[in-house]
Order: C-alpha cells, then sequence, then structure tokens
C-alpha cells in the first residue's frame, strides 16, 4: 500500500451533511461520453479499493454487465446518474454515493433556516434554536414542523424510502434538512404546532452555518463548532460538557483547552449529538485526554493492509505542560444522527470500558472512506474498509447502542429540559 493511500484512508468523510452538500461540476460537452466514463470510474474504483475482495457475495461483473448498457442507452446525464447510484446502492454499504449539483442530488442552496430538528413518531421536532438568527420569533424547542415552504412535512415523510424504520427516518430527515435549505438571504417559512396544541407560522432567513470554515480535499466548505460550558449534577458534582459538531482538526485546540480547563472537575461529557463524523484519524489524539495508556480503539479492514487505531495519550499540553488525561468518569452523549467518526470513537472507548453512553442507537454509517473527483465534475463518495472496535464488535449497520436508552420525547424538550444530558449528569453522582 502506498503512503499516498495510507494518507487519504486515515479521512472518514461525514455521512450526512457533505453527502447532500453542492460541488462544482464540469462544463457541458457530449454527456451521454462523458456518462460512460463515469460509470466506468466508479465501477474501476469499487472494484479496486472496496475492502472485501468478495463483494459481500455480489458479482461485482455482473453488476457491471448489467448497468452499463443502460447508461449507454439513458435519454439524460440525471438518468445516467440514477443508474449509478443504484449500482452503488447493491453493495449495502454506507459511504458510497455522489455529491453533485444536479437536481437529484444537489441542496437548493448553501444557507439554512437557524433551527435544527429530528424525525419523531409524531411528525418532525425542533431540537434546536440558534437565538441569534430568530429576531424573537416564535420558534421553541418542542415545536412540530408542519411544512416548509407550503410543503407538508407529512408528504416528504411519505415519500421517504428505507427497508428499516431506522433508514426511512434518516431519508425523511435528509429531505427535510435539504428543505430547509435555500439561497442565503431567503426566507424559509415555516407552520408550526406547539406541544399545547397551538399553531403558528414564522418567516426565518435562511444564512450560512456559524462555525470555522475548513475544507478537506475537493469537499465542500465545512463550518466547525465548539462549545464548552460547566453543568452541576443533582449531587452537586461538577462536570465540563464538550460538544462539537464535526471532526476536523480545528476542534482539536478548543478541546484541549477545556480538557485543561475542567481536569479537575467530578466529570466529564462529550456531546456528539447530531456529529456526522469527518477525519478519522482523530479519535485516537482526542481519545489521549481520556484514556492515558496505548489501548486499542479498533482497526480497519482494508483490501490489502489492516491499520490500527490506538489512543494518543496526551502527557503534555500544546505550550508544554506535563499533564495527566482526564481520570474521571466520562459520558458521551448519541443519537440517530451520530455517525462515522463519532460511532467508531464512542464504540472503541464503549468496548473499553473508559465511557458509558447515553441517549438513542447511532447511525450505523461507520466506514471509514474516500473521495475522488469524476470526468463529469462530481465526486465520489466510496468506503475504503471496515471499522470493528477492539472486542471485535463491527458498527456498521448496527452503530452504537447506549448503555442508557434516553428516548426523545417532545414534553420534555417543550419544558426545556435535555433528558439525555439529565440521565448523564445523575450518572455522575453514582459513578465511581
Amino acid at each position: 500500500m502506498t503512503r499516498d493511500t495510507l494518507r487519504r484512508v486515515r479521512g472518514a468523510v461525514l455521512a450526512v451533511a457533505v453527502a447532500l452538500a453542492p460541488a462544482a461540476i464540469a462544463a457541458p460537452q457530449d454527456w451521454r461520453a462523458q456518462a460512460v466514463a463515469t460509470f466506468d470510474e466508479i465501477w474501476q474504483t469499487v472494484h479496486d479499493t472496496f475492502y472485501d475482495p468478495t463483494f459481500a457475495g455480489l458479482d461485482w461483473e455482473a453488476v457491471k454487465a448489467e448497468l452499463r448498457p443502460r447508461v449507454e442507452a439513458a435519454p439524460s446525464s440525471e438518468a445516467a446518474r440514477e443508474i449509478d447510484r443504484e449500482m452503488l446502492a447493491r453493495l449495502k454499504r454506507s459511504h458510497f454515493g455522489l455529491i453533485t449539483t444536479a437536481p437529484s442530488g444537489a441542496l437548493p442552496g448553501a444557507a439554512i433556516a437557524p433551527i435544527d430538528v429530528r424525525v419523531v413518531p409524531e411528525g418532525v421536532v425542533v431540537v434546536d434554536v440558534q437565538l441569534g438568527g430568530l429576531g424573537g420569533l416564535d420558534v421553541h424547542r418542542g415545536d412540530l414542523v408542519t411544512s416548509i415552504d407550503g410543503q407538508p412535512i407529512s408528504k416528504l415523510i411519505d415519500a421517504a424510502e428505507g427497508s428499516t424504520p431506522r433508514a426511512h427516518a434518516l431519508d425523511a430527515w435528509r429531505r427535510v434538512f435539504s428543505a430547509l435549505h435555500g439561497a442565503q438571504g431567503s426566507t424559509a417559512e415555516i407552520d408550526l404546532r406547539t406541544a399545547a396544541g397551538a399553531t403558528a407560522h414564522v418567516k426565518l432567513e435562511r444564512r450560512i452555518e456559524s462555525g470555522q470554515a475548513v475544507t478537506v480535499g475537493n469537499l465542500p466548505p465545512l463550518y466547525v463548532r465548539t462549545n464548552t460550558r460547566v453543568e452541576t449534577t443533582p449531587g452537586r458534582k461538577r462536570v465540563g460538557v464538550i460538544a462539537f459538531n464535526l471532526w476536523m482538526t480545528a476542534v482539536a485546540g478548543p478541546f484541549e483547552t477545556a480538557i485543561d480547563a475542567y481536569r479537575h472537575h467530578d466529570g466529564l461529557v462529550i456531546d456528539l449529538r447530531g456529529n456526522p463524523g469527518g477525519l478519522a484519524d482523530m479519535i485516537r489524539g482526542i481519545a489521549g485526554h481520556i484514556v492515558n495508556d496505548r489501548a486499542l480503539l479498533g482497526q480497519m479492514h482494508m483490501r490489502q493492509a489492516t491499520l490500527e487505531f490506538r489512543v494518543n495519550p496526551r502527557l503534555s499540553t500544546s505550550d508544554g505542560r506535563r499533564v495527566v488525561p482526564f481520570a474521571g468518569p466520562v459520558a458521551i452523549l448519541v443519537d440517530e444522527l451520530t455517525a462515522s467518526a463519532s460511532e467508531c470513537f464512542t464504540g472503541g472507548l464503549q468496548s473499553l470500558g473508559r465511557v458509558r453512553v447515553f441517549g438513542r442507537q447511532t447511525m450505523g454509517q461507520a466506514l471509514p472512506a474516500a473521495t475522488k473527483q469524476l470526468s463529469n465534475g462530481d465526486v465520489l463518495l466510496y468506503a475504503v474498509g471496515d471499522f470493528v472496535t477492539s472486542t471485535g464488535r463491527r458498527l456498521e449497520g448496527e452503530g452504537v447502542v447506549p448503555d442508557e436508552i434516553v428516548p426523545l420525547r417532545i414534553d420534555e424538550l417543550a419544558r426545556g429540559r435535555d433528558a439525555v444530558l439529565a440521565a448523564a449528569l445523575a450518572w455522575m453522582d453514582r459513578a465511581k
């Protein structure tokens, strides 16, 4: 395996947001010849890099023989793309897809309405509100979104695909996530129903996400945010809370600063809810802030090699002070949008018995992946390895099952209670 290949496979790209983000496309040419060439590029890349040489029992040569003539006869470039997606879907694995500005794959714009939502049995619920962008408008946690720009949420949910309830809910969330996007400065008109049954109609200005903009390879810009605070348990213990939205190097400094501030606190909470992943190799250094030896977090099994992900203990600060990794109890918070590197980090530490996990079962999309620019300008996202924890537990498909499952309840959101964090803080009082 070449050094360049090792460098590329140490990064796991994002499982959710990036797969929907805009990407530049090539100038129009002979679209049919380009579509066939793109199909061949995708097929060959998977043929050469898929971590399982048996393709999980799939006859990859037969897939090409079946689908390539359909691409040659496709009536449009977009129809050819759908065949490319069908080919990737035959693998039945996460982290395979196309990042494109074509209508079927692109977000309607780079800006988003300043609310965060999740899919629940009752519909789509607001779980967070970025108050700075709302100007006092009447949107609250626990409100159900009933329509976006006149489009009923029920239709988005009914159109969602997926062979399991988890997969169906994830596809429904993706559709809502896309509907919340639009051009910067445009208005999202949203109908809401409160937990008490009242209705409201609000207009929210779409804006570019807050955070530090970073770029990785040929992916669109990503916006990294780290938030820290101190919480008090029911038993009056002081607990540091660190939340970040992406595994990017911009997180490393703020995380170290927070750990230094909380080093002598009674406990630590790492909040990875909604974190879709990022650079896989970062899990080693972040784990080193709470693990004092080179314990094995997991292994990445590839076609021709296996990479070990061992903890990199942080025994000194960036300014040269000798320190000891945090030794107190650590809780990790997760939900259905926790994916990729977040799952590898959480599952690896859970297998080591170093953390206790709270929340809801994670996405189960934990394959390390790479990206490649295709001849038609699209970007191919493709898995290059399979991650298993130190105990041999495979995270793809099942994901991480929390030690304490805490359902998402509208009534608790409406009264401002974070039930997942509350469960973690209550555990801190019992932890030894």
